[in-house]
């Protein structure tokens, strides 16, 4: 029985975790997500709750376990699927606070009618993944706006400064997660001169 049901999940494209055992390591919650991410899956809601459950267990993980998964799910074909997973899970916030921060930062509809600053890097990553598969400057996508993040909201939809005020949020989600140095590099310059109009 087990077995027929793991089939028809697998038939469904759905991921389900089974039993409580799954709470065992809280790594699996990134597992899930980066799982839905390479498979293009999505995540069952009771699986999602078992995720929830462990938040308070992520911050015990070490960056090197929690990379390895991040890495995998930015070389996916669908990265944004990693991050909409935690955040369906609402545990986003933990080891990618700064990403989670831009969920509600209202942009001008005129240049941006995808929403708000959340939705536009997730395009903006899931797009990156049509151009290259250099994790490097997937990763640049990825971090290009988090200047947004720290943008009041007494001042949207507008963000003047978030270019350089990106630098900050960029190097600290760079060391939370243990990215190579040279991404964090990129990331920083990709915030701080993604404005700069180039005459070429």
């Amino acid at each position: 029985m087990t077995h027929s049901i793991g089939i028809k999940d697998v038939e469904n494209r759905v991921i389900k975790a089974i039993g409580e055992s799954f709470k065992e390591d809280p790594l699996r919650v990134y597992r899930v997500a980066r799982f839905a991410s390479e498979l293009d899956f999505e995540v069952e809601e009771n699986t999602l709750k078992l995720m929830n459950e462990l938040k308070d267990e992520l911050d015990t993980l070490s960056k090197e376990r929690v990379f390895v998964e991040f890495r995998k799910a930015l070389a996916s074909n669908n990265p944004s699927r990693f991050f909409n997973v935690l955040k369906e899970a609402d545990v986003l916030d933990i080891h990618f606070k700064e990403i989670y921060d831009l969920i509600g930062s209202i942009q001008p509809l005129k240049y941006h009618p995808e929403g708000d600053s959340y939705n536009h890097t997730m395009l903006a990553v899931q797009n990156s993944v049509k151009l290259t598969d250099d994790l490097l400057i997937r990763y640049a996508v990825l971090v290009h706006d988090l200047g947004k993040g720290l943008t009041p909201k007494e001042m949207y939809p507008h963000h003047h400064g978030h270019a350089e005020k990106g630098v900050e949020p960029v190097r600290n989600l760079s060391n939370r997660i243990g990215v190579p140095t040279i991404w964090k590099k990129a990331g920083i310059i990709s915030s701080k001169e993604h404005m700069r109009r180039w005459d070429i």
